[in-house]
């Protein structure tokens, strides 16, 4: 779900010089990761085992990624440093989109208000 930036009240010149601060910070991160990154705890099945009693087996980190429909990659994150760099980027990925969130926002409210996405000329 995308996040709701609140522009109608800012005037057109505020939203301008975001959109062109946003355009100059909007740099793709070398870690970028569009995926999620889960955490899961699982049962094995063994009768005599602890997680028979409810104490289960993990937690096991993964990175998962949906592709397209009915594709997903998936794999076990086993060091601390793999895990790390995931949550990283996965973080990097969610800021980066917030940033072109607003822009296109911006973008979206200046139509409405009748202007040009083109800089103004002088």
């Amino acid at each position: 779900m995308a996040k709701v930036f609140h522009l109608r009240r800012t005037s057109t010149l505020a939203l301008r010089q975001r959109r062109d601060r946003l355009l100059h910070s909007l740099l793709i991160p070398r870690d970028l990761l569009r995926a999620s990154f889960v955490e899961r705890f699982t049962t094995c099945g063994k009768p005599n085992c602890c997680c028979s009693r409810g104490e289960r087996h993990g937690p096991f980190y993964y990175l998962a990624a949906g592709l397209t429909a009915g594709n997903v990659r998936k794999f076990l994150l086993k060091s601390p440093a793999q895990q790390a760099a995931a949550r990283h980027g996965v973080a990097a990925y969610r800021a980066f989109w917030d940033q072109l969130e607003e822009f296109s926002q911006i973008n979206a409210e200046l139509l409405r208000r009748g202007e040009t996405l083109d800089p103004p000329r002088t």
